[in-house]
């Protein structure tokens, strides 16, 4: 099966392990108690953060999802724990690089015929400027963080909102993640999706969340496209 049929007209990268090991640099339990603090404060109930999953992530999308709070108390209150977390993630624009091949393949797309834009549940300041710092961000048609979402991935929020910035119908976009939740997004959004075992989840836990096919790193989805690509023209 072609991963990227011809009317694919967009890769749509998660960002965080993806791109760029991010998360490496980020002190997540500290930024886990300080959200915690500020849901508490702002009245979500114990039971509330009690059972949300493990994570700043899981901790952000839960609360999203089981607070009962109106939509816009709840985008309130998520744009400000948003901030408390951004204040960590930017201790990693320093020091992390981009995965020496996705400087590569980027490169190429144009010339596949392809465009790239990210959807990330970092915040879109964090993700440019670190995409600034190597030179990458005008290989980028569109960058979306988490920025104004209620709920993030595997909501398929961002990629709708990506999608709608290229222009493309979401079947036209191919979702790249290292996790299941980025593979759920697209297939909730519309959009093919693969996975790159670079990351938080496993080949077959990509595979069995949907992922058409699973690739090892950024560079061997690189070869597949070239071949895809030479061969289709």
């Amino acid at each position: 099966m072609r991963i990227c049929p011809p009317e694919i007209a967009a890769l749509v990268f998660d960002f965080d392990r993806t791109l760029a090991p991010l998360g490496n640099f980020v002190r997540w339990r500290v930024a886990h108690e300080e959200m915690r603090k500020h849901y508490a404060a702002a009245g979500v109930a114990d039971e509330v953060l009690g059972a949300a999953p493990r994570g700043c992530f899981g901790l952000y999308r839960h609360v999203a999802l089981a607070a009962g709070l109106e939509p816009a108390a709840l985008a309130r209150l998520q744009s400000e724990v948003s901030a408390i977390l951004a204040r960590f993630e930017e201790e990693g624009i320093a020091g992390v690089e981009p995965y020496a091949d996705a400087e590569p393949l980027l490169s190429a797309l144009p010339e596949m015929g392809l465009r790239a834009a990210i959807v990330s549940s970092n915040p879109e300041g964090v993700i440019r400027a670190v995409l600034a710092r190597h030179g990458l961000e005008e290989r980028f048609a569109a960058v979306v963080g988490r920025d104004g979402l209620a709920e993030i991935k595997p909501s398929p929020d961002g990629m709708l909102r990506c999608a709608a910035a290229l222009a493309l119908a979401p079947a036209r976009c191919l979702g790249v993640g290292d996790n299941a939740g980025d593979v759920a997004a697209s297939l909730a959004a519309g959009m093919p999706a693969i996975g790159v075992a670079t990351g938080v989840s496993t080949r077959a836990q990509l595979l069995a969340a949907g992922a058409r096919a699973v690739f090892s790193s950024l560079e061997e989805l690189h070869a597949q496209l070239r071949s895809e690509r030479r061969g289709a023209s």
